[in-house]
């Protein structure tokens, strides 16, 4: 999206949204400085692994190896969609029919590597801004990634050309310019990955060397679960190189905050991008409060939906933009729900639920067949990350032996209902006598009193026994100093097999 802001020194004030922006950084550029840019010109079919050489202008300096893979290709190991670096593996080309394969950490040791290069159209002018992009995807027959994956931006060529292809060549050691921000390492085989950055020209590069310059003792590799049996290294496909002078097309170099997202609650999302070189940017929330001033993209986790704002200014260009994160609360989860026949003939519902977001009320559902529900009651929901509720049924339903049914319907602001599991309690009529407790609710010690009682227990909210003793026909003194605060229920054993049961508060 595009945002208006009034901006002054002490914030920056959202103020109206236009529509969705799309910037231009996934589209070729009439002025690429890259010819042949995705591999599609000079095409040659290979027809052997020592046939599959890049097309011109495009070379691999001296014995760097590398692999021409197209379409039309009659070796299986040079052919796009399927060919064998390892074993079968499959990748579209991000454009057309083409791609190099090359391997940026071979685990066989001796820090080989493989490279490809190109001349540039024009050579680059001094104090020019530049944007440079390439793609790749992790090869899925390999064993893991790794970083560094980059571009070197040279006014010499870096070695030569020769007709040596299979080998592999040392590191060629220099300081590329290219990475992605962070220089993270890139475990993708299914996507292609873009590896951008922002180039202030020295002045007279002319050639690109794509590759790993770094020694493997330098160089992150990450082992993917799963890959233990596949090839030991990090190769990638590479397709779409560009660089764009900035002052012909600068909004390549817009700000981009990232795809409108739709999370769950509790996760997390990637906003912005992995531009490096960009050196003047900020992030805003909605609130127009400052959240960074340094990364061009980073993760958040928003509790509730969020929009994020970044401005940045690029070789003078200044420009902003928006990202909404859509946060779904969470589905209402009932984490317990117990049914206890207390003094009284009456019926109480104990439930525990979490992520209460938007809930309205709780309706106590009652029926005699468990199909045919009507509601009883209602308790209001609290709202909170856990919640405890307790509803009696004062007993006029519960006047003849049998089955009782009960479950819990929640009902959101908006309407939405969920519902618990149905519960079922075989009822039986009760006298008065009962337990006795005192004093109740009570914080320390607690005395229950039942006359031919053989056992009592105390019952937590989730249906287990905090306390057990077995008692005769004097009182029973209890210390509930270890128990937390909340409701149980006292359940009492009878000589004849009866139970009888009443609830307990601990304050």
């Amino acid at each position: 999206m595009i945002a208006l802001f009034f901006k002054n020194s002490k914030s920056l004030t959202l103020l109206l949204f236009f529509f969705q922006y799309s910037p231009l950084l996934n589209s070729q550029s009439q002025y690429n400085l890259v010819a042949n840019y995705s591999f599609e010109n000079n095409v040659h079919c290979p027809t052997s692994l020592g046939d599959a050489k890049p097309p011109p202008p495009w070379q691999v300096p001296k014995n760097s190896g590398g692999i021409y893979a197209n379409s039309c290709s009659t070796e299986p190991g040079a052919s796009v969609p399927y060919n064998n670096w390892g074993g079968v593996t499959y990748q579209e080309a991000k454009t057309g029919n083409a791609y190099i394969g090359l391997y940026f950490r071979n685990l066989m040791g001796g820090n080989l590597r493989n490279y490809i290069q190109a001349k540039l159209t024009d050579s680059l002018v001094a104090g020019g801004c530049y944007y440079v992009e390439f793609y790749v995807s992790l090869m899925n027959t390999m064993r893991g990634g790794c970083n560094n994956i980059s571009m070197a931006i040279t006014k010499n060529i870096i070695w030569t050309d020769t007709a040596t292809v299979l080998t592999s060549a040392k590191v060629i050691p220099y300081n590329a310019q290219i990475y992605n921000y962070g220089n993270p390492v890139i475990t993708d085989t299914m996507n292609w990955v873009k590896v951008s950055s922002v180039y202030l020209a020295k002045g007279g590069e002319k050639y690109i060397t794509i590759g790993n310059f770094k020694y493997d003792n330098a160089t992150l590799y990450d082992t993917i679960l799963g890959n233990s049996s596949n090839y030991g290294g990090a190769a990638y496909y590479v397709d779409d190189v560009q660089i764009i002078p900035l002052d012909m097309e600068p909004a390549f170099a817009n700000a981009f905050a990232g795809d409108d997202i739709t999370i769950a609650q509790g996760d997390s999302a990637f906003i912005g991008s992995l531009t490096n070189g960009i050196t003047n940017i900020a992030w805003y929330n909605a609130a127009g409060q400052k959240i960074d001033s340094i990364r061009p993209g980073f993760w958040v986790k928003p509790t509730s939906s969020t929009i994020y704002v970044v401005s940045q200014t690029v070789c003078g260009n200044y420009s902003t933009d928006t990202v909404f994160v859509n946060v779904n609360p969470l589905p209402l989860k009932f984490i317990s729900y117990t049914l206890w026949q207390v003094q009284g003939n009456k019926v109480e519902n104990t439930w525990v639920t979490a992520n209460e977001v938007n809930v309205s009320h709780f309706n106590i559902l009652w029926s005699t067949n468990g199909i045919n529900f009507k509601v009883i009651g209602k308790v209001k929901a609290n709202n909170k990350s856990y919640n405890e509720y307790v509803f009696t049924d004062n007993g006029q339903r519960s006047t003849v032996d049998g089955s009782l049914y009960y479950r819990i319907e929640s009902v959101d602001f908006d309407g939405r209902k969920q519902y618990s599991e149905t519960r079922n309690l075989n009822f039986k009529p009760q006298t008065l006598t009962a337990v006795s407790i005192y004093p109740n609710p009570v914080k320390d010690f607690v005395t229950v009193e039942c006359k031919g009682a053989k056992e009592l227990m105390i019952i937590d909210y989730l249906g287990r026994t905090v306390y057990r003793s077995s008692v005769d026909s004097r009182p029973l003194t209890v210390n509930l100093k270890q128990l937390s605060k909340g409701v149980y229920v006292v359940k009492a054993v009878m000589n004849n097999g009866d139970i009888k049961t009443e609830k307990l508060v601990i304050e």
